[in-house]
């Protein structure tokens, strides 16, 4: 059952079940399905990890939630992330019956929080070395960086490539939440959102910490709230924006 999500302070909401008023631009958001690292609970970053199976079955049943709930989609953005790319393929091609088929665009600023020298590494590893506290203050935070890690494995461990760019280069050693949001933006406001005046309904495909801090930008949420924010598994966000793109408010659903 859809619930439309009100802001009532910061981070908090109430839920009600009730028809949602009629705000022409619109946009959904998913995560990509379960990946392998995801599986063997290891920072992936901007690793090039494939999904599990479990992740693609996620994906055929986030393509089947969108035919149901009638919400097709007719651009897609996503990251240049294999992860990402595989979800998007495998939801256009269950969509084929419902279209012809929809164009798909990758950038880079859609990919997830960078970790650095700590990709490819067990959560555990993090854990042990700086406890719980810290581990949970690095995921969490918005202004925290991954530590460096000087015994870290080669940054391509398990054969797995890493996607560079210039902008790799500058933060080579990891991004923080604050990082990811300054170079995701540009892209959200020009590319995205530019879309809507072409009377689009984009559907965007990324990661945990990307989906994170855009959702702390459209709901403003301060930083203290945005520690203690986590998205909900296995939802389809559908976000409502006003005529001057503003957020108004936003509805999940199941799949």
């Amino acid at each position: 059952m859809m619930k439309r999500l009100i802001p009532v302070h910061s981070y908090i909401y109430r839920s009600i079940h009730i028809n949602p008023p009629k705000y022409k631009n619109k946009f959904l958001m998913i995560r990509h399905g379960e990946s392998v690292w995801n599986l063997d609970s290891k920072f992936t970053g901007w690793t090039n990890i494939p999904l599990t199976e479990k992740g693609k079955k996620e994906a055929v049943k986030i393509a089947k939630s969108l035919i149901s709930n009638k919400l097709i989609p007719d651009i897609i953005f996503t990251s240049v992330l294999a992860r990402t790319i595989d979800t998007c393929n495998i939801i256009n091609k269950v969509l084929r019956h419902a279209t012809e088929g929809i164009p798909v665009h990758t950038s880079w600023r859609l990919n997830e929080k960078h970790y650095g020298t700590l990709e490819g590494i067990p959560r555990q590893f993090i854990r042990e070395k700086y406890g719980d506290e810290f581990t949970k203050m690095m995921r969490h935070d918005f202004y925290m960086k991954p530590p460096f890690i000087k015994d870290a494995p080669p940054i391509e461990d398990g054969g797995y490539p890493i996607y560079r760019n210039c902008y790799f280069e500058t933060i080579k050693n990891g991004e923080s939440k604050e990082n990811v949001l300054q170079r995701l933006l540009p892209y959200y406001e020009n590319d995205i959102l530019y879309t809507l005046s072409e009377e689009k309904f984009p559907l965007i495909v990324t990661h945990k910490h990307t989906a994170r801090v855009l959702m702390k930008h459209l709901l403003k949420m301060n930083d203290h709230d945005f520690q203690y924010y986590e998205l909900p598994s296995k939802k389809i966000f559908l976000c409502y924006l006003r005529d001057d793109l503003s957020y108004a408010y936003h509805t999940e659903y199941s799949y």
